[in-house]
This record gives structure tokens, sequence and C-alpha cells, in this order.
């Protein structure tokens, strides 16, 4: 159950748009059913059918949390053995509670939602406790988290990442199919404004950026609805850089709200972008815990991440 206030809304306003604005993954049809069975409670009293809410109006919810945020009831273990798993992440889903420091406070959030948002960490520690995290996906980048189970293999993944012994490949569609390279290394300099939490490219280095190196593959290109799905590696995984990249190259990640086009991103009708991080090799020196990984690539089920756009 969640219990949350409304707060800066018109004198008025619609419970259904109420709720869909603090929940914005909620279907609509899950949403009308809860309210038909009387799962919804203003003021402590019973609703089934959309009413006015006030400022201050105190609203109960009686809706699993799978249903709220749209995440799946049973997460999909990609590869699991005794120091590390690997586990998918829909889009939608946080990685970590870090990342509600990319867009509000902890706390803020927390009050505005009726508690904690459930995160890939949470949901996978209610399987495995002992699981640690080793890295994120930004919230609507779907693919594959990587987690120790034990301290040992924590400190070993966290160094692979540094060392680049982990090597981490993306998927993405990408608008505008004309490519004059169909392979190339792109080295720049990225920069995240910490008041935005927006990432911009430089081509020299600037105050407080840092450089990234982005490689891209061009796998298709579809001229006739102009757009191109490409395989990507960044050796250095900054915030945001894939976003940020394609943006400043004039090759958007399609369906991403912030770095995207708009017009873009309803022709395809797609508005959570089409990036996914789907394959992970290794190159672990002999002396690791987890040398036997070299011997082992995990990655997705290409139906995770093929998509057909503009039919």
């Amino acid at each position: 159950m969640r219990e949350i206030f409304v707060e800066k809304c018109n004198k008025e306003q619609s419970l259904l748009k109420y709720v869909l604005e603090i929940y914005p993954n909620l279907k609509y049809s899950v949403l009308q059913k809860a309210l038909r069975n009387k799962d919804i409670r203003v003021n402590d009293k019973k609703i089934s059918k959309d009413c006015l809410v006030r400022v201050g109006d105190k609203v109960n919810i009686y809706i699993h949390d799978y249903l709220l945020f749209d995440y799946p009831q049973n997460l999909e273990y990609v590869y699991i053995d005794e120091n590390i798993l690997a586990v998918y992440k829909p889009q939608g889903l946080l990685s970590n509670i870090e990342q509600y420091k990319d867009e509000e406070s902890v706390e803020y959030k927390s009050v505005k939602i009726g508690g904690a948002e459930p995160t890939l960490e949470s949901l996978v520690k209610n399987d495995y406790k002992e699981a640690i995290i080793c890295h994120r996906l930004d919230r609507n980048t779907a693919g594959i988290v990587l987690f120790a189970l034990n301290n040992e293999a924590y400190d070993q993944l966290l160094n692979g990442f540094k060392n680049k012994c982990i090597k981490k490949e993306y998927i993405a569609y990408v608008s505008n199919a004309k490519f004059k390279c169909k392979n190339e290394v792109l080295e720049n300099y990225i920069l995240k404004d910490k008041k935005t939490g927006y990432s911009s490219i430089y081509q020299k280095c600037v105050k407080n950026s840092q450089k990234i190196i982005t490689e891209y593959n061009v796998l298709s290109a579809n001229l006739k609805k102009d757009y191109a799905i490409l395989n990507i590696l960044i050796p250095t995984g900054k915030t945001h850089q894939i976003r940020a990249q394609m943006k400043a190259i004039n090759h958007h990640i399609i369906g991403d709200s912030k770095y995207g086009i708009n017009d873009v991103n309803k022709k395809f009708r797609v508005y959570k972008q089409l990036l996914f991080a789907y394959k992970y090799s290794f190159s672990f020196e002999k002396n690791s815990r987890l040398h036997y990984l070299n011997n082992i690539i995990i990655s997705l089920d290409d139906k995770k991440y093929m998509k057909k756009l503009g039919d």
C-alpha cells in the first residue's frame, strides 16, 4: 500500500490524472480496475470512480508495486555462478537508490510517491541478500547489470571496469541513416551540469570535463525510414555518454526524451530510448578470481532488443 498526499495541483484535480502523474508507468487500465475494486481511498473513504482531489487530501493506493512502477514480478537472471550474477534491467526501472540524486532528493521523492521506489538492486536483494551492484544503467536504458556475490568478486569487478577488463556492448537505434563511416572511434570530452543533470560533448578539454571514447559500428541502415542500428562500445563509460555523444554527431537515440528529437520519437511512437546493454565479455588476469569468465560471453536473447520501427 502507498500513501500519498496531494500537493502542487490546481484547486481541484481529477484523482486519476493526479495518480498517473505520480506514477507515470502505471497503466490506465490497471488504475481503472483498482477503482472498480475499491482499492483506492481518499481521506479514508473507499472510491469506486474518478473524483476531484484537493491539496492536502490523503490518498491510499492498494496496488502492487510491480504494477505501480511497471516492473516484472520475476527478474530475469541471465547468468549466475558462485561469484557474480547478471540480471536484465527493463526500461523504467532505476538501477539503485543513487539514481534518485540525479533527479530529486531522495527524501522528497520518497514522500512524493509514498515510500522508497523499487530499484533493480532492491529487487535482486530480495532474491540474493548478499548481492552487491557493481555499476548502473540509466532508468530508461534496458539491459544487463552485473552484481557481485561476495566482497572479493566485487573488488575484482570494480577493478575490471576500471582497467578495461570488462567489455560492455550496446545496441542502439538512432535517427539519420546516412553515415560517413560505418565504423568510427570518437574521442571527445564530456561535461555534466550538476544542476540539470545534462551532459555536453566537447571536442577539446574544458574545465572539469572528462575524456571519453565511443566506438560504433553500423549494423544496418534503413534509408527509407531513416534510422540505423548500431553496435556501440564505450571503454570510458561516463554518465549519459552514448546518448550525449550520439546527439553530438547528429544520430540521436530514438525514444530519448532528453537528448533525442521529439518529432522523431513521435514519428516512431517510441518514448523511451532504444538503447540496450546486451553483451559482456571479459579479459581478467590469470591470478584473478574471475579469470574463468574470460571463456564466457554473457548476452541477451536478441528478442529483447530487436525492434521493428515505422510499421
